[in-house]
């Protein structure tokens, strides 16, 4: 049964043109010789284009519901409604791929997209200080505190998912507290000669990772070739950055960067998915 023909309720087919998936507009000439139209739709298909209440209202004709002059806007309604519904989630999902594409045209073409917009300050009567460091990526100063912040889009393209689970969300950005931010720091540097530059002691990041994220070494090492993989370096931890350097200064009680043995509570919570206890 692939369309109607022959005869129908309403006098023989002339015409049955599909107009949608299993409906049939068609016009059919009664016995009188006056054209007819309407629309018929296979039992069997029912349940795919129509609504039960619908259906009930159609008449029925062997193996088609059959819709007349009366009643034909009923299942053209249920159509377009459907079409309607189509084309929203269309509509949404091209919204999507746009949003995508703006978000990552934001890191390679600026000059159309314009650049990643930078954090936005937690607390608007005291705005956070910023250190563009690149497009995406800043070292944030908040309520006394710093942070290393690394947009989404840099974080999808360039950092693994581990890397990603210790941040802590904040709008687009991820926000790195400067224990957790050696994970970052050592996989963007790889990329970017400008975070390669943020690190003022290579030893100090190696040993930071050994000390505090060992659970993140397993999974990086597991992943690259043997002279990659992150080695056990014996070096004074969270002394990589020169803001740590500086506070060292400041505080020598805590140069050792005993402070920063455990990772702060906030912080890497979503790396519990890869087996991290804190």
């Amino acid at each position: 049964m692939n369309h109607p023909s022959g005869e129908s309720i309403w006098g023989n087919i002339n015409t049955a043109i599909e107009i949608a998936m299993n409906i049939y507009l068609i016009t059919a000439k009664d016995e009188n010789g006056f054209e007819r139209e309407g629309i018929m739709i296979p039992k069997s298909k029912a349940n795919e284009v129509l609504s039960q209440k619908a259906a009930a209202m159609a008449e029925q004709d062997g193996d088609w519901l059959c819709y007349g002059e009366d009643t034909k806007d009923i299942p053209m309604y249920e159509m377009l409604q459907r079409r309607v519904a189509a084309c929203k989630r269309m509509e949404a999902k091209a919204i999507e791929m746009m949003q995508e594409i703006k978000r990552d045209g934001s890191l390679r073409l600026t000059d159309y997209f314009g650049e990643c917009a930078p954090p936005v300050a937690s607390d608007k009567n005291n705005p956070e200080q910023l250190n563009r460091v690149r497009n995406g990526i800043y070292l944030v100063h908040s309520e006394g505190e710093d942070y290393f912040a690394v947009h989404e889009s840099v974080a999808d393209n360039f950092m693994s998912d581990i890397a990603e689970a210790f941040g802590k969300r904040q709008g687009e950005y991820l926000l790195y507290d400067l224990t957790t931010a050696a994970i970052p720091l050592f996989e963007l540097r790889q990329i970017y000669n400008e975070v390669d530059d943020l690190i003022v002691s290579e030893d100090s990041l190696l040993a930071t990772l050994n000390k505090n994220f060992l659970t993140y070494i397993t999974f990086y090492n597991d992943m690259v070739e043997e002279e990659s993989k992150i080695p056990p370096t014996k070096a004074p931890v969270c002394l990589f950055l020169q803001k740590q350097l500086d506070r060292a200064a400041r505080e020598p009680n805590l140069s050792n960067g005993q402070e920063n043995n455990l990772i702060t509570p906030s912080f890497g919570e979503e790396a519990e998915d890869f087996g991290f206890e804190p």
